[in-house]
């Protein structure tokens, strides 16, 4: 959803936009990465020579996007910078930033406008907190009572 709202206005301010997709996992049905990126589906076009816009929903433990970087330019493009509408930053196992963030956010699980927990959620039109009670035993619960309001 981030990446077809950032396409309609780029092109409203006349950028021209070519969309091409790729398509990892990292999470499975849990709320914590794996830290091993699956590539499952590659793009159809060649990179070399093109300015390429990396765009990700939500940038925490930047493993994934680490991945797509390094994937992207051993590709050859002209330049690569990388976008990201949700930036956790206290979640980092690698250190890289995004060239562009949209909004930072406290280590909350999201859900919506494109995030899914399990496979569910994914067509909320807003971004919402996933209350742990949802997704965690009851014992850990209760040292994550804090919550925050996106």
């Amino acid at each position: 959803m981030f990446c077809a709202d950032l396409c309609r206005m780029l092109e409203a301010l006349h950028v021209p936009v070519k969309v091409e997709f790729l398509c990892v996992k990292s999470y499975g049905t849990g709320t914590v990465t794996s830290g091993e990126v699956q590539l499952l589906l590659d793009m159809r076009e060649q990179v070399v020579g093109q300015h390429i816009l990396l765009v990700e929903d939500i940038i925490d433990s930047a493993v994934t996007m680490q991945y797509l970087k390094k994937l992207l330019l051993n590709r050859g493009p002209a330049s690569l910078k990388t976008v990201v509408l949700l930036d956790k930053p206290d979640r980092r196992k690698v250190q890289l930033d995004a060239d562009y963030v949209v909004v930072q956010i406290p280590n909350e699980f999201v859900i919506g406008y494109g995030m899914d927990f399990a496979e569910r959620y994914r067509g909320l039109k807003d971004v919402c907190v996933l209350k742990p009670s949802y997704y965690m035993p009851k014992e850990a619960e209760t040292t994550n009572k804090t919550r925050s309001k996106l």
